[in-house]
């Protein structure tokens, strides 16, 4: 859990110097001005996810209902999980981006794509795995079934996604 918590923070602290520290290539105010607004909705977005999936897991992924948090001992498939393996990790992705965005500078952007990439390269290979050996087939029967990362579970996406 300490080990993945680093992993996220570390991710997010690169995005942050990527912001400051990357050159600004071009003074283009329209891209600047739209690529703040993409990254404002983006944050909004990322909340959203993050919140829904830690009020599901709060709900349902636990034998004994705790007011501190801790990982799920349960296994989760209702609500936005019945639609996405990992919505809480898939807002803090589009959350890495969105703050690439909000400086403005493409390079930050590009670095921000690199950094989500190998946070979906995190998920995949080292959350999955966890996630296999703590819930088994029942997970296994999951993933068939569900994918990781999808937008067609918030109702607003429903309309655009069709």
């Amino acid at each position: 859990m300490k080990k993945r918590l680093a992993y996220w923070i570390s991710l997010f602290v690169l995005a942050i110097l990527a912001d400051i520290f990357m050159p600004r290539i071009t003074e283009n105010e329209i891209l600047k001005v739209v690529l703040i607004v993409f990254g404002a909705g983006g944050i909004i977005l990322a909340i959203i996810l993050n919140s829904i999936a830690g009020r599901t897991l709060k709900l349902y992924g636990h034998q004994i209902q705790t007011k501190k948090f801790s990982s799920p001992d349960k296994f989760v498939d209702v609500g936005i999980y019945s639609c996405m393996r990992h919505p809480g990790q898939f807002g803090n992705i589009i959350l890495l981006i969105s703050i690439t965005m909000l400086s403005g500078k493409i390079c930050a952007v590009f670095f921000g794509g690199w950094l989500a990439f190998l946070g979906v390269l995190f998920i995949l290979f080292v959350e999955e795995r966890e996630a296999i050996k703590k819930f088994g087939e029942e997970y296994c029967e999951y993933m068939k079934n569900t994918p990781p990362f999808s937008l067609k579970c918030l109702p607003v996406f429903n309309f655009f996604l069709r």
